[in-house]
């Protein structure tokens, strides 16, 4: 059963090239997109933004490749974002019925709109406790850290290096990984600025940390002789991270592109390296949002932006110095 009262038509934020942040554009008129079998349409609230949609606006990565092939080699334009919360509005699905405040990651892009399909397997719904401005920041973020934590599968005593531990995965990943420091006895050194240090503080306890690397100040990194590096960052920024890594650890990196740059650079320590992408589902989606209602994982929001104003999120989450997650207001 649908919402009887729903339009044929949205606002959308549309994409007709690949470039800067001003190639999307945001007009009204666009279509609502039609149902497939076992699809949920959604009402969207908030659309998370993350470092994937702006390099697959850039026309780089799997998102990128999509586009070209699925829009722009047939002369239609693309709608951005994959993290989203609303309401059901329409559903094909026996599992959500309308009116259902729900959440999901999506690989099929589309969130930057008013009205987005969803596979029902991807949706997840909204304990009460959890706002939609909340949930709409978390799918990309929340999956990715509670995944990539159990991708490295820290044992017992190990000593684990992270970077970026302030970013929209870092911010969720870190306080994951100190629940583990007392659990497991692990040792966790972090490798971020000053500034990004100190805002730790209302995170997490840093004083059970094993250690900090200012990499504004260190030109060499120490020779920690750590068994695992978890790097959010890559290039040239993660080559550097290779020296706190003991020979033959191991290093997890996300995104994957950068994986085959860091195994040449750790080669002569025999360091082994893998990558990381998430796998969206439901079943994980509701996990993460239940940890944020009982208040076992903190989200950090830095700004909501409206819909119309996507361009100038863009630009601010390109300067790379966001502390937790931005977020476009839909409706």
């Amino acid at each position: 059963m649908s919402d009887k009262s729903m339009p044929m038509t949205q606002n959308a934020v549309l994409i007709r090239e690949f470039g800067e942040p001003e190639v999307m554009i945001y007009q009204d008129d666009v279509a609502v997109p039609d149902l497939t079998d076992d699809q949920v349409l959604v009402k969207v609230a908030y659309a998370g933004i993350n470092p994937v949609d702006y390099k697959t606006r850039q026309g780089k990565g799997w998102g990128a490749t999509n586009i070209q092939k699925d829009k722009f080699d047939h002369n239609q334009p693309a709608i951005l974002g994959f993290d989203m919360s609303g309401t059901v509005v329409d559903s094909q699905s026996k599992k959500f019925a309308v009116g259902d405040k729900v959440a999901a990651l999506t690989f099929n892009g589309g969130c930057y709109a008013e009205y987005v399909a969803v596979d029902a397997k991807m949706l997840a719904r909204v304990p009460e406790a959890v706002t939609l401005e909340q949930a709409g920041a978390l799918p990309c973020i929340g999956q990715t850290a509670l995944q990539f934590v159990e991708f490295a599968d820290i044992k017992e005593g190990e000593h684990v290096v992270m970077n970026a531990p302030a970013g929209g995965v870092g911010h969720l990943l870190i306080q994951l990984l100190m629940k583990k420091i007392a659990k497991h006895n692990i040792k966790v050194t972090l490798i971020c600025s000053a500034e990004k240090y100190k805002k730790l503080d209302s995170l997490i306890d840093t004083n059970q940390l094993t250690g900090w690397i200012d990499y504004t100040k260190n030109d060499s990194f120490p020779e920690l002789q750590a068994d695992v590096l978890l790097d959010l960052v890559g290039d040239e920024a993660g080559v550097r991270a290779l020296d706190v890594v003991k020979e033959s650890g191991r290093v997890y990196v996300l995104p994957t592109i950068w994986v085959d740059k860091l195994k040449g650079a750790g080669s002569q320590k025999n360091l082994s390296v893998e990558g990381y992408a998430a796998q969206r589902n439901g079943e994980d989606m509701a996990r993460v949002l239940q940890l944020v209602a009982d208040g076992q994982l903190t989200l950090r929001l830095q700004k909501t932006y409206p819909l119309s104003e996507v361009v100038i999120a863009h630009h601010e989450l390109q300067k790379g110095d966001a502390f937790g997650k931005l977020v476009l207001k839909v409706s």
